[in-house]
């Protein structure tokens, strides 16, 4: 979602989402819900990141569509539609979801028309995001990949001294899912950054270092803006790259 959810809401509707949910936590690799899965739950992520796939057809590979983070709500349109999962969520880092039946989320959204008008507005940011990045479907990997960097950076990075570290639990084979490329090409295209000084890399986190897009953000906030985390800044994060 493009804001956190239940920051957003009353302390009222707050209040009885906490009483229709349960709190689940789920480590790092577990996969919360699988694509096809039955009516199934909407979930508010309260920390920690989650890798959203579809697989185009049963028995093929799937494809990272999405990234979320810690105020997002996942399954929301299959709850609207009521239909069965069209993804699967995986935990990259340790998660605690709110965990909330189909029914039950679609019940307080009928009796709320001003949580339905948040939801609104966050389906419609996600649909602006991913056309955007439908743009840079037919570039090279190069491109594609600094393109998705500089989208984690504005969303996810948490800026410091020398540079911003991103640290979702991406591995390399996920960069590449992401943007419809080969790992091997996206290997390629890492090791080059890191020999023109962009970026290092650890486990599963990336160190930007240097500027990788003109079109993205600075490595470095205001000296006003330090103390804040890119990570709270939540509706107007998520179109950096729009």
């Amino acid at each position: 979602m493009g804001g956190d959810f239940l920051a957003a809401v009353t302390e009222r509707q707050r209040q009885r989402l906490l009483d229709l949910g349960k709190h689940v936590d789920h480590a790092a690799g577990t996969t919360l819900l699988n694509q096809g899965d039955p009516t199934p739950p909407v979930l508010i992520l309260r920390s920690g990141f989650v890798k959203a796939l579809r697989a185009a057809q049963g028995g093929t590979p799937p494809m990272i569509v999405d990234l979320l983070g810690a105020g997002d709500v996942l399954g929301v349109e299959d709850c609207l539609a009521r239909r069965s999962s069209h993804l699967s969520f995986v935990a990259t880092k340790p998660v605690r979801a709110l965990e909330i039946p189909q029914n039950a989320f679609h019940g307080f959204l009928d009796d709320d028309k001003q949580a339905m008008a948040l939801i609104a507005v966050d389906l419609a940011v996600r649909l602006r995001l991913r056309n955007v990045a439908l743009g840079f479907a037919t570039a090279k990997v190069r491109s594609r990949l600094t393109a998705y960097l500089t989208r984690l950076q504005a969303l996810y990075g948490i800026p410091g001294d020398s540079g911003v570290v991103i640290d979702v639990g991406l591995n390399h084979a996920d960069l590449a899912s992401a943007i419809g490329a080969s790992a091997a090409s996206v290997n390629a295209e890492m090791a080059k950054l890191k020999n023109e000084g962009f970026l290092t890399t650890g486990y599963k986190t990336i160190h930007v270092k240097k500027r990788l897009r003109e079109d993205g953000p600075p490595l470095s906030p205001s000296p006003a803006a330090r103390p804040r985390r890119i990570p709270q800044m939540r509706i107007g994060r998520r179109i950096a790259m729009g």
